[in-house]
């Protein structure tokens, strides 16, 4: 896996091609720095970060484009401030755990010691996925517990887990299914409708659990080979 300090480190080697005054697409060394940048940003979910919205304005897409150096010195403040986003979820213990879409709508209300409301995010995260995918393939809007048990059923599932031709596979079909419906029912809706606060130590369990939830949703998007673009 690419790091954060690999694209620092080519970025800038791209100053230092020897007779270069622009960076151009068809470029060698700009080519595996392209691929290296959407691998990273894709797999560490940072798709939707300010970053990473700035950084894609200042890319190369066909060989007509070049990139000056004023548009280079912009991606490489934006990789650091990436970066720091690295870092501080490494340093944090439990962040290197969590799923990255968790880490994003929660991590910065979880350091602000709004703990129910980074709770709340990271369950609605989970709900909106899930949400999108289902209206994609079903044609059908349902929201919360509903939707988790019409998704996740046994019985014409749309998300599975693995195979559910057996009764273990089925088992782990209809368990995840209870998992989902119940953190729906009584970790949700439940902050979502009355003003409830919660410690520091029970918003990391469940941020724990809303993570491991949402690695479940990438299993099971895997599996079926569904598509959420």
């Amino acid at each position: 896996m690419v790091s954060i300090d690999d694209l620092i480190s080519e970025m800038k080697s791209l100053y230092k091609v020897e007779g270069v005054h622009t960076i151009r697409f068809d470029l060698p060394v700009y080519e595996k720095f392209h691929e290296n940048m959407m691998a990273f940003i894709y797999e560490n979910h940072f798709e939707n970060t300010p970053e990473w919205e700035t950084i894609s304005q200042n890319l190369v897409y066909k060989s007509t484009q070049y990139m000056v150096r004023s548009e280079a010195d912009i991606i490489l403040i934006q990789l650091d401030l990436l970066k720091r986003r690295v870092l501080r979820k490494e340093n944090e213990g439990f962040w290197s755990y969590v799923h990255p879409l968790i880490y994003q709508v929660s991590e910065e209300r979880f350091h602000g010691g709004f703990y129910a409301d980074a709770v709340e995010a990271a369950l609605k995260e989970i709900n909106t996925r899930v949400k999108n995918i289902y209206k994609k393939y079903r044609g059908e809007e349902k929201d919360g517990q509903d939707l988790m048990r019409k998704a996740f059923t046994s019985s014409n599932p749309l998300l599975i887990f693995e195979g559910i031709d057996t009764e273990s596979g089925k088992n782990v079909q209809e368990g995840y299914m209870q998992i989902f419906a119940g953190a729906m029912q009584g970790i949700r809706n439940p902050k979502a409708h009355e003003n409830l606060s919660i410690s520091r130590e029970d918003a990391v369990k469940r941020l724990v659990l809303a993570s491991l939830l949402m690695d479940k949703i990438d299993e099971a998007i895997s599996f079926t080979n569904l598509s959420e673009s």
